[in-house]
């Protein structure tokens, strides 16, 4: 859909599971000038999956900051979407859309008439077939958009991608050419975006799921909820000017626990840029821009910094737009919302958008557009005149009946074709859950164990079959086995109730030789989640 842009308000939104941002702008030729920046915390107990919740708090916020824009632009998150890289010859770009339509087809877990697909148009090439980076949603997800927009009394002008949408942040903060690969973190409260941009394209995306618990503030035992605003165009030199107070302190707990986020958040970093070297060998990362509103942006960045030789930084769009360092470096989480700005002002149709996905544009509709009105007009009352109707159009029309009966019959097949596809799926997906990923269940026990001092794993057995895992150890005495039991029984996944392993202590002996350990003995580890599914 063509949108007017000329001194025109916009509004993006963006949000995760904690809090809620707000861009507030002006696109004039081309050009953004942002009048306002806020941020409010997701009230608790509201369901981000419920648009008639989630929406309603919109509207009222918006009422509250007087904001009348009824345009809002959003975007999908990572999580929430399939991306997929596609090798098609560059030939007329009308002709793409059907190209894309029917590779994406082979590659989906779900059928296509259930998804929404859209695509970055790729530059002109003429040295071969060219990467086209193709995005994919299920059409409920636009749906939830739909209503929560109309729950909050807007009108949803584009439903973009939010790692494009952090891409074209990356792209108007730096430009083209600066840096030839760039990583985008954006650290979330549940789930962390990692973009690689390389040559200014997204070429890499991925979500890993680190959960971070919600800031305190300094010297306090109680969580801090974090809510203001900050206000840009005329007054952004202002010394009055409310300014954005993200959490600065450290997560809940120990500087232990710190750590251990930060390595968390350190390794799905490392992740990404392995996953994407291995399929574009020798890339050097050149510069990692770290964002987000946890409060642990600068440790995590310096923690990159430690293991990669790339230049870090905090993300700071003060450059772009103007502002003073101060004021952009509190902006810090609003990426992905400045760059749904920044690519609304430029040219949409390189652009996501699963509102209005491109589509093929067939040859006579280039015809009609070409075509003088009045030529379309005379045209329409020749057909109509005399017998023409009854001898030539309504021949056709039965014919047309008679495939469009056709069709139907085809598309009850299909249906039930897809059907059949949904239960391979589900028998698939209830496979994956039966499996054992013994890596995730070491790591759990591994925390259970006590210290070498206490006891020591002398072999450890492993049975795919049965769930189980088989402990032989020696310990100072019995009763460090039977402690070790009951808390390896005593575990619980966060938010579950029941059992998640069942251990039982096997015979266990004395020896008299042994000064250290002198009781010897096994422990029986059954993994009930998976028993049960079998």
């Amino acid at each position: 859909m063509s949108l007017r842009k000329n001194d025109r308000s916009i509004l993006a939104v963006d949000w995760d599971a904690r809090y809620v941002r707000f861009v507030h702008a002006k696109v004039r030729k081309g050009k953004v000038r942002i009048d306002r920046l806020f941020s409010v915390d997701l009230p608790e107990g509201l369901d981000v999956s419920s648009p008639e919740q989630l929406g309603g708090m919109i509207r009222e916020v918006l009422k509250q900051q007087k904001i009348r824009t009824d345009r809002v632009i959003l975007d999908v998150p990572r999580d929430k979407a399939l991306l997929t890289t596609l090798k098609l010859p560059m030939t007329d770009p009308n002709e793409l859309p059907a190209m894309v339509e029917f590779q994406i087809g082979k590659e989906l877990p779900f059928p296509l008439s259930q998804a929404v697909v859209d695509f970055a148009m790729p530059e002109r090439s003429t040295d071969g077939p060219a990467d086209v980076l193709v995005g994919t949603v299920r059409r409920e997800v636009v749906e939830y958009y739909h209503k929560t927009c109309e729950q909050a009394g807007l009108k949803l002008a584009r439903l973009g991608l939010r790692p494009y949408a952090n891409k074209e942040a990356i792209h108007s903060l730096f430009g083209a050419g600066r840096y030839e690969c760039v990583v985008m973190v954006d650290i979330g409260p549940r789930l962390t975006e990692i973009d690689v941009v390389m040559g200014g394209k997204l070429s890499f995306s991925r979500a890993g799921s680190v959960s971070i618990p919600n800031p305190v503030a300094p010297g306090s035992d109680q969580l801090q909820a974090d809510s203001a605003i900050m206000s840009l165009g005329d007054s952004a030199d202002s010394t009055d000017s409310a300014i954005i107070q993200f959490p600065r302190s450290t997560v809940p707990g120990a500087a232990s626990d710190v750590d251990r986020v930060v390595s968390a958040l350190v390794v799905e970093v490392t992740r990404t840029i392995e996953a994407f070297r291995s399929s574009t060998p020798g890339v050097n990362v050149d510069m990692i821009v770290v964002g987000g509103s946890v409060g642990m942006e600068e440790q995590v960045a310096r923690a990159l910094g430690e293991r990669y030789s790339a230049t870090v930084e905090i993300y700071n769009p003060a450059p772009q737009f103007g502002w003073p360092e101060e004021k952009g470096a509190e902006a810090r989480a609003f990426s992905a919302a400045l760059g749904l700005v920044s690519a609304f002002a430029g040219d949409s149709q390189f652009d996501f958008d699963f509102l209005h996905p491109k589509r093929t544009v067939t040859a006579a509709e280039r015809r009609l557009k070409k075509a003088p009105v009045f030529a379309v007009a005379a045209l329409v009352v020749v057909s109509a005149i005399g017998g023409v109707y009854w001898k030539v159009i309504m021949p056709k029309r039965q014919a047309l009946a008679d495939i469009r009966t056709q069709i139907e019959e085809y598309e009850d097949r299909i249906s039930d074709l897809e059907k059949i596809e949904d239960k391979r799926i589900a028998v698939a997906d209830a496979f994956d859950k039966e499996q054992v990923i013994w890596l995730d269940e070491l790591n759990r026990l591994s925390d259970l164990l006590p210290s070498n001092q206490q006891m020591l794993l002398k072999l450890m057995d492993m049975d795919a079959k049965d769930a189980e895992i088989i402990l032989k150890l020696e310990a100072q005495n019995r009763q460090t086995v039977l402690d070790t039991v009951d808390k390896i029984d005593s575990f619980r996944l966060r938010g579950e109730e029941t059992m998640y392993f069942n251990a039982v202590a096997g015979r266990m002996t004395e020896s008299g030789s042994k000064e250290q350990y002198p009781t010897s003995g096994s422990i029986n580890v059954v993994i009930e989640p998976k028993v049960k599914t079998k």
